[in-house]
């Protein structure tokens, strides 16, 4: 698992958002997971910071695909990553996903990121 984090911006919510992930893959097996409820806590275009109470078997060697739902802004969105580090924190489990989406649906990220931060403003 790799960590880097030299981005432009990194959108922090002052209250987590709930979002709803699967896994899609585990080191290169496909594999079928039910539902996973998490709160996402930063955003950038491209990864976030999510908690759940779930804790994924993950380690430096680990590649581990997830599928990600949301709504920002009355949008929702379904955006693909990986899984690049992990976290625990007592019963709570903080994970970075690098996101592997195209470049228009991070255009429509940003345009409601955008929206976002002037409400907020």
């Amino acid at each position: 698992m790799r960590y880097r984090r030299d981005e432009a911006f990194r959108f922090e919510f002052g209250e987590p958002l709930p979002i709803v992930f699967t896994i899609e893959e585990m080191n290169g097996s496909h594999v079928e997971t039910s539902d996973g409820k998490a709160s996402l806590l930063d955003i950038s275009l491209r990864g976030m910071k999510i908690c759940t109470s779930l804790s994924i078997p993950i380690d430096r060697q680990s590649n581990v695909k997830v599928s990600i739902q949301f709504q920002l802004n009355h949008n929702n969105y379904t955006i693909q990553g990986i899984i690049v580090w992990k976290k625990q924190r007592f019963t709570e489990y903080f994970y970075g996903i690098q996101f592997t989406t195209s470049s228009e649906t991070q255009d429509a990220l940003l345009d409601d990121l955008k929206i976002i931060g002037k409400r907020m403003a």
